[in-house]
C-alpha cells in the first residue's frame, strides 16, 4: 500500500522528556521514521537499544548528538547513525528548535 504523509496534518506528540516531542510516520516490524522537535535546552538523556541501529538527520537547528564518549555538533544536513548496543543521546544548546528525521532498523536474527 502506498500512503502519502502530510505531516503538517499530524500532532506533536509528547515524549517522556520535557521539550521532546515526535510525529511517528512509519512504524514497521523492520524499522520506524518519525519526527522529532528538540526545544531548546532539550535533553534526551543517554540510552542504547539492543537489535537496532537507529540515525538521525538534522533537518533544522543545531543539535548535539552523542555516541558513546564522543559528543557532535551537527546542523542542518548533518546526517549521524547510532549503532546497535552503543548509549547514544540527542540535546539541544541552541535558542531555536531542532528538527531531526529519525529511523531505527531493527535486526533480525534469521534461522540457518
Amino acid at each position: 500500500m502506498v500512503e502519502l504523509v502530510k505531516t503538517g496534518d499530524l500532532d506533536w506528540e509528547p515524549t517522556n522528556v520535557d521539550g521532546i516531542a515526535g510525529k511517528s510516520l512509519i512504524q514497521f516490524a523492520e524499522g520506524t521514521a518519525k519526527l522529532i522537535r528538540l526545544k531548546p535546552g532539550a535533553q534526551y538523556p543517554k540510552h542504547q537499544h539492543p537489535k537496532r541501529t537507529e540515525y538521525a538527520y538534522v533537518l533544522s537547528g543545531n543539535a548535539i548528538l552523542t555516541v558513546g564518549d564522543k559528543e557532535f555538533e551537527a546542523s542542518a544536513g548533518d546526517f549521524l547513525m547510532f549503532p546497535t548496543d552503543t548509549p547514544h543521546a540527542l540535546g539541544n544548546r541552541s535558542e531555536a528548535d531542532v528538527l531531526l528525521f529519525v529511523g531505527a532498523v531493527y535486526h533480525v536474527e534469521t534461522a540457518q
